[in-house]
């Protein structure tokens, strides 16, 4: 079956499956906000969107990782969530949403979504943990990664990591599915003169790691640039990804240019 995938903005990726269009984390606010986002910390916006919200098109389905970090939800985002049909997130994010098209799951938790276009399809929640450290990712809150499955997939399921580090959890979705394509959320995370080394995404490494750990057929990083907070730049990710032995499997979008693969 044929898949689009379609950079937006940070972790925003329009996702068209034979004419079934998922949308992931929506952000569309223009560069330049500035965000309180709890514990001292303030996100500053230093990209803007490759595509409106008004020029996205028909949209099926968002998958949300979660709603409490604008880089993820932003104010345009969620005006943007309140137009779909339908919207999978954690339990948390859908009690805070409150709206009727919001489907909260936790962990392993499989949706069925009926739709002619792609039989069988069905999304599972895997776990995140968004910090290296217990303490940060409680602070963090609960965050949830995606698979995406259907019928008559040749190579494997489409992953979705989510906001997250290398961790056992991680190491679960390996055991649990057979990956074809991950997109990563990448940019080492991070706010240094608040909580030093540690960071609250993947790393080029960790990334490296979870595709070789996975098996995986092709890798897609996602979530690395627009952001003041993130501490690795596309650049050197490229870089990185490139000179190792997945250079091959490296998917690299171009904001607002589609780039389609056959699953």
């Amino acid at each position: 079956m044929n898949v689009t995938f379609t950079q937006i903005d940070t972790a925003c990726i329009r996702i068209d499956i034979n004419g079934f269009v998922i949308l992931t984390d929506p952000t569309f606010d223009k560069a330049g906000g500035s965000y309180a986002s709890g514990s001292g910390r303030t996100l500053i916006k230093t990209g803007s969107p490759a595509i409106d919200a008004a020029s996205i098109g028909p949209v099926d389905l968002v998958l949300l990782s979660h709603d409490q970090h604008q880089d993820n939800l932003d104010d345009g985002g969620r005006e943007f969530i309140r137009t779909v049909p339908r919207v999978i997130t954690t339990k948390e994010a859908r009690g805070r949403l409150d709206q009727p098209n919001v489907t909260g799951i936790d962990e392993w938790e499989p949706v069925f979504i009926k739709t002619d276009k792609v039989p069988g399809l069905r999304i599972t929640g895997t776990p995140c943990q968004h910090a290296t450290t217990q303490e940060l990712h409680l602070m963090a809150g609960h965050v949830l990664g995606f698979v995406i499955e259907w019928d008559g997939q040749k190579k494997g399921a489409l992953y979705i990591s989510g906001d997250t580090v290398l961790f056992e959890g991680i190491y679960d979705v390996a055991r649990r599915f057979r990956v074809d394509t991950a997109i990563l959320h990448l940019g080492k995370a991070g706010f240094p003169a608040l909580i030093g080394d540690e960071y609250l995404t993947f790393t080029v490494e960790e990334a490296i790691k979870v595709a070789r750990l996975m098996s995986i057929n092709r890798l897609i990083p996602t979530h690395m640039e627009g952001w003041e907070h993130f501490l690795e730049t596309p650049a050197e990710t490229h870089q990185r990804i490139s000179g190792s032995d997945l250079a091959k499997k490296l998917v690299w979008l171009t904001p607002g240019e589609p780039s389609s693969l056959e699953m």
